[in-house]
């Protein structure tokens, strides 16, 4: 059995630069790049042969704090809950807090806010297009194109 080269790979197909090393010892070469740039393919990651497991690289990274979305700050759930929080620290003996319990139903919320928020001025998050697939490193790239 003889097998293509890179170079005679590279020339036989339409499109070179979808083209890898690893793709000259399968069976056929040629059906797998025109796979490869065919109309809604999804390739395969790039991940599935190096040796380091996937996303071990972001270890030792800090993460930032959890944000809320802008359309929900909007509701002022966040202050409501801090001043909720800071009346139960004052009221408590130091050794009671931390058997305490958080008891539901203690915040007052206006139901109206809360409605126009979530149904008149939610905003849709951040979506990757078709075929774009995750790799490490990818949520610290800044996003030049809004959808």
């Amino acid at each position: 059995m003889n097998r293509f080269t890179m170079a005679k790979l590279k020339q036989l197909v339409a499109r070179p630069d979808v083209v890898e090393m690893h793709d000259v010892t399968t069976q056929d070469p040629k059906l797998l790049v025109h796979l490869k740039v065919t109309r809604n393919s999804v390739l395969v990651p790039w991940h599935w042969c190096v040796t380091r497991k996937y996303l071990q690289g972001k270890r030792g990274i800090e993460k930032p704090p959890f944000k809320l979305r802008e359309f929900i700050q909007h509701t002022g759930i966040q202050e409501t809950r801090e001043a909720l929080q800071e009346k139960e620290q004052k009221m408590m003996k130091p050794k009671m807090q931390e058997k305490v319990h958080h008891e539901m139903g203690k915040i007052d919320i206006d139901y109206q806010r809360l409605h126009d928020t979530f149904f008149k001025w939610q905003t849709k998050p951040k979506l990757t297009i078709h075929r774009d697939l995750y790799y490490e490193g990818k949520d610290f790239e800044t996003r030049v194109k809004e959808m």
